[in-house]
Formats: structure tokens, sequence, C-alpha cells
């Protein structure tokens, strides 16, 4: 018995003929932007759906009017967005980060920050993947799941810069300011917050890097903060005393994250869910 789905796709060379291209050039579209064969046979070779090969022909129109090959995919992926499901997006991302793919992994994330919005993006979509990749290494010592893991982190923190506003721009109205404690490096979901904020309106910035006291001293000055975040994922980078300098100069300090739990910390914490922490300042 023939598999319909199977017949009716296509191979690299056969797509490459119809659009008049080389079969190289659909690697890279693949590898750069994200857009390329949804599915692979058991030797990993593509097979081009019919939805795939109508893809790349709007892009390879779009092109012939002048745009960019980045901009026309990201044109096409965001006009086939509702066709997209959330778990098709976080199988398409698991594979890109298993692979260590940097340029796919930034053009899947872009696209659902673009389609989804970052709250959404984050939920459904990145965090899920990063927690089955982190389970894995957690326990089976999977070093494999370990680069997956930074690929996927490092490459998402660059799409929000990409796409937030940035922190110099801040808004004029009491804004709420995200720092990660002093030695803490896990900023990803802090920094998802921050842009999910933004993406909602709100006055919001992450300021990254290690941000001493110095700092937070003057930007609070500068901008009257509504609350300043301090982010610890681990106990490590909990600094009680952090928050204790700040608090005792009048900056309004929240201590946010899991690195917290148990401590004698200064200021409401955050609450824990990420859509909880979202609507403290959402309403």
């Amino acid at each position: 018995m023939t598999d319909t789905s199977e017949a009716r796709s296509l191979g690299s060379s056969e797509v490459a003929r119809t659009l008049g291209v080389s079969q190289v050039t659909l690697r890279t579209w693949e590898k750069r932007y994200g857009i390329g064969a949804a599915q692979r046979e058991d030797n990993n070779r593509r097979r081009y759906t019919p939805e795939d090969v109508e893809r790349l022909r709007r892009m390879r129109a779009l092109q012939a009017q002048g745009t960019s090959a980045r901009d026309a995919a990201r044109l096409v992926l965001s006009r086939s967005a509702a066709e997209t499901t959330v778990r098709r997006r976080r199988e398409r991302l698991a594979e890109a980060a298993e692979s260590f793919d940097l340029p796919t992994i930034g053009g899947l994330v872009d696209d659902a920050f673009t389609s989804l919005g970052v709250a959404k993006t984050w939920t459904e979509v990145v965090a899920p993947v990063l927690r089955v990749i982190g389970e894995r290494w957690a326990e089976h010592d999977d070093r494999q799941a370990m680069v997956a893991e930074w690929a996927l982190a490092t490459t998402a923190s660059a799409a929000i810069d990409r796409y937030a506003a940035p922190a110099a721009a801040l808004p004029g109205s009491a804004p709420v300011l995200f720092v990660c404690g002093p030695t803490e490096r896990h900023e990803l979901p802090v920094k998802m917050l921050s842009a999910a904020l933004s993406d909602d309106g709100a006055a919001a910035a992450f300021l990254s890097g290690p941000v001493s006291v110095d700092v937070l001293r003057a930007m609070s000055a500068r901008f009257a903060p509504r609350d300043v975040v301090v982010w610890s994922m681990t106990a490590q980078s909990a600094d009680v005393r952090f928050l204790r300098v700040l608090s005792a100069e009048g900056v309004p300090v929240r201590p946010a994250g899991p690195g917290w739990h148990g401590l004698p910390t200064v200021g409401e914490p955050l609450p824990p869910s990420f859509a909880a922490a979202l609507g403290v300042y959402s309403s």
C-alpha cells in the first residue's frame, strides 16, 4: 500500500529543477532562514511537501521583486504561520538545537516572535524544548544535550535582541528594570519576561551582563523605576546582600527565580510562574 503523503512529496533535485535553483541554494535557505523541507527520509534526505514547495515559490517570487532572501523568507514564514502548529514549531526547534544549527534556530525563534509574540513563544515553544533537553542532560549526563541547550539558549537570547526595543530607549513612565544576580549566567527566562512586557506595551528593560550596585544606583536615579527585579536561577547566584544594599538606598528591589527559595530576601518576590509574573506588570 502506498503512503499518500510520501507519494506527494518531492526530493531536493526535483524541487531545485521546479524552482530553477540549485540544491545548494535549497540547503542554504533551510540552514540560514528556516524555510525548507518538512520531512526527512530514514537516510536523512529531504522530502518536500506541496506546502513546502509553495512556500519556496513565494520566496522566489519575492526575490524576483527585489526582496532580500532573508526578508523574503521571513515574510513567507509569517504568512504561513497560521498553518504552523505550536507542536510543529517545537519539533523543528528541537531538531535544529540537536544539530547545533544556529542559523535555523535563530530563524525559527524570529518567526515565532513575529507570529506568536514573546510570551507565547517562550511558554509554548522555547521553554518546553529547553526543559526536555535539560532533563536529558541532568538524568543521563548527555554532553550532546548540554551543547544543544547552550545552542538554543544563546541563539534565543540573540533573537530577543533583534526583536525587542533596545534598553537605551526606556519609556518615560516608571519602567521595570530586570537584572541578573551578580554571578548568575542563566539569563534567558528573565530576559524573555522583560521582552514579553515590552511586547505588551509595558515599560520594561533588561540590563545585560554583570550589573554592579553603582550602575543600578545611577539607573534608578535616572529612570525612577517601578521595580528593579533581580533574577537568580541558582542558590549560588542569590546574593541577599546585593538586595539589602539596594533596598537600604531606596531602590525598589524584588527577587525573582528559584535561586532565592528559602533565603531571607528583601522585597516581595515575583510569582514563580512566567504567566503570573507577567500579570503583575501587565495589569
